[in-house]
């Protein structure tokens, strides 16, 4: 009898501590491009900590609480952007978060524009390549390249070749989640 007891301790011990996980799922979307890295950071008091990394998506990366956390995603040849912000999730629950859903491409075409040192996409009211305060959400070193953003309005500068100026050639560009914009063909 007291045998039976310690092997259903020990048998039930991993069952209740499984429903304390907690899982983040990634789901890549047919029409975007590669996504090369997914890193999570867990948010608090102003401060971010690093807690995980998927490089395979649609694996499930096991998180250490309940968050809240910030998932941002880096694409091939771009520059790391935020997917998700205070994720929080519940104990033996799993997250599952569509880049569809809240990605889109922004893609330009220079037919019309000077040959490109780079192409940057940036919020509507960000100063430019260059000036004081300038951020960029995406950048390219050429045209034709498909640049993963949240959805939202941005604006696309170009930073030509001869080293002139950056010239703002798209203003108010809207990108919808899953969709695809081209800018100047």
């Amino acid at each position: 009898m007291r045998g039976t007891c310690v092997l259903v301790a020990l048998v039930a011990a991993p069952v209740i501590g499984a429903d304390d996980s907690r899982q983040l799922k990634v789901h890549a979307q047919r029409g975007l491009p590669q996504v090369e890295r997914v890193t999570v950071y867990r948010t608090k008091d102003g401060k971010r900590e690093r807690v995980g990394e998927l490089t395979k998506l649609d694996a499930a990366l096991a998180l250490p609480s309940e968050g809240p956390f910030e998932v941002w995603a880096k694409p091939k040849d771009g520059l790391a952007v935020k997917v998700a912000d205070k994720v929080t999730i519940g104990a033996g629950k799993t997250h599952d978060l569509k880049f569809g859903d809240v990605l889109g491409v922004v893609e330009v075409f220079g037919d019309n524009f000077p040959r490109a040192d780079k192409v940057v996409v940036t919020d509507p009211r960000d100063p430019g390549p260059g000036e004081k305060g300038h951020v960029a959400v995406q950048e390219a070193s050429d045209y034709r390249v498909e640049m993963v953003v949240p959805a939202g309005a941005y604006a696309v500068w170009v930073v030509p070749a001869n080293g002139a100026k950056a010239q703002r050639v798209a203003d108010n560009v809207r990108v919808q989640a899953g969709r695809s914009v081209r800018v100047g063909n």
